[in-house]
């Protein structure tokens, strides 16, 4: 299950990250860019656990 979660986290990551290329310049960019990446860091601590 937390293979699943991680896997889907990371998806939603790449989505938003290949979004937020398409759009100009602005904080609305930003924004998105940031969240992208924090939405790595569960991601990697679900994957870690999923590994243990």
């Amino acid at each position: 299950m937390d293979a699943m979660i991680s896997i889907l986290l990371l998806l939603i990551a790449n989505f938003t990250i290949s979004w937020t290329r398409q759009l100009g310049t602005g904080w609305i960019r930003i924004l998105l860019s940031v969240f992208a990446v924090l939405l790595l860091i569960p991601a990697f601590l679900f994957g870690f656990r999923a590994l243990m």
